[in-house]
C-alpha cells in the first residue's frame, strides 16, 4: 500500500493519466488508463507498493474529484458554422477537389483546347493523345491513392517526418512504375510497329508528361490544398495559350512545351513542400516503416486506384475500338461520343461536392451520437445513423436529377440564343444520347463513391476493391456486347450498368454496416 510520502506523487500521476480525458466511471477505467500510460504490475509493486494495477486503481479513485474534466463531447456544435454555411462550405470544398477536371473540360469546350486536349486536332493525333492520357491516369492513379491514404494518415497524426519520408518513397515508386510501363510500351511498338513513329512519340510524350503532372498533383491532394491545384491547372492553360496563340506554335507541340514548364514549376514546389515537413520537427522515431509492411498495407489502395481509373476510361476504349476494320488503327477517337461524356463530366464535377458534405456531416453526427447513447442503447444509435444515411441519399437523388437537367438546359439555352461554335457540335449525331446515359451513370458513380468513403472510414477497403473490380469487369463486358450489337454509342451502357452495380453493392454493404454500426465502429480501430 502507498505511504503518505508518495501520496502527492500519486495525485500528480492521476492528473497525468486523465489528461484530456473525461471523469472515470470506476476503478476499472483508471486501471485501463494506467496500462495505457505504460504502468505494469511489476512497476506498481516496485515503485508504488501496491499488489497490482487494480489495487492501485482503487486507491486512485479518491482523487477523482480533485480536477476539472473536459467535456466528453466529441463535436462542439456551437463552435461549428451554422448548418447552411457548413454545407455550402463543404460543397465548395468538394467542388474544388474536382475543379481541375472542370477547368480542363470548360476550356476545351469554350476555346477549343486545354492542357492535353483539342477539339480541332485531327483524329490521329486526338486518338494517341487520349491513349497517352488514359495510360497516365491508370498508371499514376494507383500511386495517387496510396499517397493520399498513407501520407494524409501521418499528417493527421501530426507525424510530419513520417509523412515526408513515406510520401517521397511512394512518389519515387510511382515514377519507377511510370518508367517501367513506358519502356514496355516503347519495346512493344518497336517490335510490332503498331503506331507510326511520329504518332507514337505524341502518345509517349503525353504519357510521361501527364504522369509526372498527376504524381506531383497527388502531393497537393494529400495536403488537401485543392485551390492550389486549380491555380496550377490554370497556369498550365495560360502557358498553352501563350505558346499556341502568341508564339504560333501548333498543337500538340505547344502543349508539350507548356507541360514541361508546368512540371518543372510544380516539381520544385511539391518537393519543397514535402521536404519542408521535416523542418523544425523533432524525430518521432523510425524514419519509415519496413518496405514489406508499408506496401502490404497499401496493396488494396494501389489496386483500388488502378481499377477505378480503368473503370473511368473503359467505355471510351470500348466505343473507339468498335468497327476496327473501318478504322486506320485498332482504336479511333470518336468526337460525338467524347463530347457527350465531356458534358456529362460537368454534371459529375457538380455532384462531387456532395461527397465532401456527406463525409463531414456523417462524422459530425456519428461522433456526437456515440456520446449521446448509452452502451445498452446501441440499436437506437445504429438506427439514428442509418436514418441519416437514408435521408442523405434521398437528398442526393433529388439534386443529382436537378443538376443533370440544369446542365442540359444550359447547353440548350446557349445553343438556342447564342452562336457558339463548340456548343453546336453537341446537338450533332448521338452526342445528346451519350450525355444523358453518361450523366446518369456518373450520378450513380458519385453516390457509390460516397458509400465507399463511409466504408473506407471503417477500414473496410477490401470490399471497396471488390466492388469497383466487379463493376469494371461488367462495364467492359456490357460495353463490348452492346457496342458490337447496336453501335459504338451503346458502349455507354457499359458505364451505366457498371456504375449502377458499383452503387448497388456499396449501398447494400453500407446499409448493412450502419445497421450493425456498433460493431463496425469499434472494430475499425
Amino acid at each position: 500500500m502507498a505511504t503518505d510520502g508518495n501520496s502527492q506523487d500519486l495525485s500528480i500521476l492521476y492528473k497525468k493519466i486523465t489528461e484530456n480525458k473525461g471523469k472515470p466511471l470506476d476503478f476499472w477505467e483508471i486501471a485501463a488508463l494506467l496500462e495505457i500510460y505504460g504502468i505494469r504490475d511489476i512497476d506498481v509493486q516496485k515503485d508504488y507498493g501496491f499488489k497490482n494495477v487494480f489495487e492501485m486503481a482503487k486507491y486512485l479513485m479518491r482523487y477523482k474529484d480533485i480536477k476539472k474534466y473536459p467535456s466528453k463531447k466529441l463535436v462542439e456544435w456551437e463552435e461549428l458554422p451554422a448548418f447552411g454555411k457548413r454545407v455550402v462550405k463543404n460543397y465548395i470544398r468538394g467542388l474544388a477537389f474536382a475543379m481541375p477536371m472542370f477547368v480542363q473540360i470548360f476550356f476545351t469546350l469554350s476555346i477549343g483546347y486545354a492542357i492535353w486536349s483539342g477539339i480541332n486536332l485531327d483524329k490521329s493525333k486526338a486518338t494517341v493523345i487520349a491513349l497517352g492520357t488514359f495510360l497516365a491516369l491508370i498508371v499514376t492513379g494507383a500511386s495517387a491513392q496510396a499517397i493520399g491514404r498513407k501520407g494524409l494518415f501521418y499528417l493527421k497524426q501530426s507525424e510530419t517526418i513520417l509523412a515526408s519520408n513515406v510520401t517521397i518513397v511512394l512518389v519515387n515508386v510511382g515514377f519507377i512504375l511510370v518508367f517501367a510501363v513506358g519502356i514496355i510500351l516503347m519495346l512493344f511498338n518497336f517490335f510490332f510497329d503498331v503506331l507510326p513513329t511520329y504518332y507514337f512519340f505524341i502518345l509517349i510524350a503525353f504519357y510521361f508528361l501527364l504522369s509526372f503532372l498527376f504524381l506531383n498533383i497527388s502531393i497537393y491532394y494529400m495536403f488537401e490544398e485543392y485551390m492550389k491545384i486549380l491555380y496550377f491547372f490554370l497556369l498550365g492553360i495560360i502557358l498553352v495559350y501563350i505558346v499556341h496563340s502568341l508564339f504560333k506554335i501548333k498543337l500538340p507541340e505547344a502543349q508539350f512545351i507548356a507541360l514541361v514548364i508546368l512540371n518543372t514549376v510544380l516539381s520544385f514546389f511539391a518537393y519543397k513542400k514535402v521536404r519542408g515537413l521535416k523542418k523544425n520537427v523533432i524525430a518521432e522515431g523510425e524514419g519509415t516503416p519496413r518496405a514489406s509492411i508499408l506496401f502490404y498495407s497499401l496493396i488494396p489502395f494501389y489496386m483500388y486506384g488502378l481499377m477505378y481509373f480503368i473503370f473511368l476510361v473503359a467505355d471510351r476504349i470500348t466505343a473507339w475500338s468498335t468497327n476496327v476494320e473501318a478504322k486506320p488503327y485498332f482504336i479511333w477517337f470518336d468526337v460525338p461520343y467524347e463530347l457527350g461524356l465531356d458534358w456529362a463530366l460537368i454534371s459529375l464535377v457538380l455532384l462531387m461536392g456532395f461527397t465532401e458534405i456527406s463525409i463531414h456531416e456523417f462524422m459530425y453526427r456519428i461522433n456526437d451520437m456515440i456520446i449521446s447513447f448509452k452502451y445498452n442503447e446501441y440499436l437506437k444509435f445504429n438506427n439514428s445513423v442509418f436514418t441519416f444515411f437514408k435521408k442523405f441519399n434521398f437528398v442526393y437523388l433529388f439534386f443529382s436529377i436537378a443538376i443533370i437537367i440544369v446542365v442540359f438546359l444550359s447547353i440548350w439555352i446557349i445553343h438556342k440564343f447564342f452562336n457558339f461554335e463548340y456548343i453546336e457540335n453537341f446537338f450533332n449525331s448521338y452526342t445528346p444520347f451519350v450525355y444523358w446515359i453518361g450523366a446518369v451513370s456518373y450520378a450513380f458513380l458519385v453516390n457509390g463513391l460516397m458509400n465507399v468513403l463511409f466504408i473506407f472510414s471503417f477500414s473496410r477497403q477490401n470490399f471497396s476493391l471488390k466492388s469497383i473490380s466487379l463493376a469494371t469487369f461488367v462495364n467492359i463486358v456490357i460495353g463490348v456486347i452492346f457496342s458490337r450489337m447496336f453501335g459504338l454509342e451503346f458502349a455507354v451502357f457499359g458505364l451505366l450498368v457498371g456504375s449502377v452495380l458499383f452503387w448497388w453493392l456499396s449501398f447494400n454493404y453500407a446499409a448493412t454496416m450502419f445497421k450493425k454500426l456498433d460493431f463496425y465502429y469499434y472494430s475499425s480501430f
